[in-house]
């Protein structure tokens, strides 16, 4: 695989997880974007579509591409780009980097040495200020020129993510930040009384389980590599009705279904859960104090 189809491949993660929008800004236009040799980014990418990556530059072709690099962006972001020049690197070469900067935003590059072949780059640029003076700034972007630089960006907005969540944005924000969990329907009231003392523990003892349902896709098996404790009920409790009733909560897919293995949080809680070997599949029924036994 090229570095075209690598990076490729790294955006479509990216876009896929929703860490970025599908929106490929450059200062000009591909047809103008320079590889060497008199080649441009759009003929490269012609090319790759005539070959076994065919799939991998229609993606790329189909970004919702935008050229000159400020458009479509509000007066506010333009003006301060505006009053900005970046520092060790030729202005054309540094505005995109500066720009990602002001957004917040993922730079796409070229794996073209180990200066950008990683998946962080240093941005260093003047400012100016509302009195007329400069400021130096230097701030950390992230930057996609392979696969693995779009994981490891994935990382560490998951880990983002999870650090701010609270009771009331931790349901609107499952997909994002426990992507590889799948969240019954009852857990969005469960998860508002859980105690603000005992809160940060779910939320790491649902990162265990969300990177133990991930390695279990990949390496298979009968069940996933737990990296906290998580045990089945007694043979008592699954022989009552009563308490295997209370033990039943609904779906993500609608119906209910017996949660029977549970993790623990506290000195009391409990998370229910399942996992279908069939699909590899970790999905939480309940989160909340210990049930009846």
């Amino acid at each position: 695989m090229g570095w075209l189809s690598g990076l490729s491949r790294g955006i479509a993660y990216l876009t896929k997880q929703g860490v970025v929008a599908p929106t490929l800004r450059t200062r000009v236009s591909l047809s103008q974007v320079p590889l060497g040799h008199g080649v441009s980014l759009m003929k490269r990418l012609i090319h790759l579509a005539r070959s076994r990556e065919r799939d991998d530059a229609l993606f790329l072709l189909r970004l919702g591409s935008k050229s000159p690099l400020l458009t479509d962006l509000g007066a506010e972001v333009v003006d301060r780009f505006r009053g900005c020049e970046a520092r060790g690197m030729e202005p054309p070469d540094g505005e995109p980097l500066v720009l990602c900067a002001h957004l917040d935003a993922v730079a796409a590059g070229v794996p073209s040495n180990d200066a950008w072949d990683r998946d962080t780059l240093t941005v260093r640029f003047d400012e100016l200020q509302r009195d007329g003076s400069l400021r130096e700034v230097e701030e950390t972007i992230d930057h996609v020129a392979r696969q693995c630089h779009a994981q490891a960006i994935r990382f560490r907005h998951v880990g983002q993510l999870r650090t701010g969540l609270t009771h009331e944005t931790l349901w609107v924000a499952r997909s994002n930040a426990f992507p590889n969990l799948v969240f019954g329907l009852d857990v969005e009231d469960q998860i508002k009384r859980v105690a603000t003392t005992t809160f940060p523990t779910v939320i790491r003892r649902l990162s265990e389980l969300d990177q133990a349902a991930a390695e279990w896709r990949g390496s298979g098996g009968p069940a996933p590599p737990w990296k906290s404790k998580v045990t089945g009920e007694s043979s008592s409790v699954m022989a009552d009705p009563r308490l295997r009733r209370a033990r039943r909560f609904r779906l993500a897919r609608g119906g209910s279904a017996l949660f029977e293995w549970h993790a623990r949080f506290g000195a009391s809680g409990r998370i229910h859960l399942r996992f279908t070997p069939s699909r590899h599949e970790v999905e939480i029924g309940y989160i909340g104090p210990h049930l009846p036994r």
